[in-house]
């Protein structure tokens, strides 16, 4: 879409990965505090981000990381509650955007980004009988992409 992408995430192969796939910047949270590298980068805020963790840290980091003016949206579904700065919200002119599904617009328009080339996907095909390997993987944050099942 033109934009220039910060990946937040943390490891040598998501950051491998982000950048291949096209960010611009990569932070690694285990490493540095992201709203601080970013503003570092970038000479202040991002104009969007996009929440997919599910943790407090990584919400207020997202929301922290945001310019006046910006835009936060919010994917991510985690278990806990998530306070919101409503002083800092008001003065700041942030908006706040839920998103859990596209309208048909969007897909269309996904289905067109797919169709010029420009979504690149991370897949990895796996057997079933590594699926204790692979929920190994998935709870230490070591699978990029999606993995897809072998069952014959």
């Amino acid at each position: 879409m033109g934009l220039n992408v910060v990946a937040v995430d943390t490891g040598e192969n998501k950051k491998e990965l982000s950048l291949r796939l096209g960010a611009k910047h990569f932070i690694d949270f285990k490493v540095d505090t992201p709203e601080i590298k970013i503003k570092e980068l970038l000479g202040t805020g991002v104009h969007a981000a996009i929440c997919l963790a599910v943790s407090k840290a990584g919400f207020e980091s997202a929301y922290a990381s945001v310019r006046r003016g910006g835009t936060l949206v919010l994917v991510g579904l985690p278990p806990e509650d998530m306070p919101v700065p409503i002083f800092d919200t008001v003065i700041n002119g942030i908006t706040l955007v839920g998103s859990i599904v596209g309208t048909r617009r969007d897909l269309a328009e996904c289905l067109d980004f797919a169709a010029q080339g420009k979504i690149k996907t991370n897949i990895e095909v796996r057997k079933l009988e590594e699926i204790n390997t692979i929920f190994d993987e998935l709870e230490k944050g070591e699978v990029t992409g999606r993995i897809v099942m072998d069952y014959e």
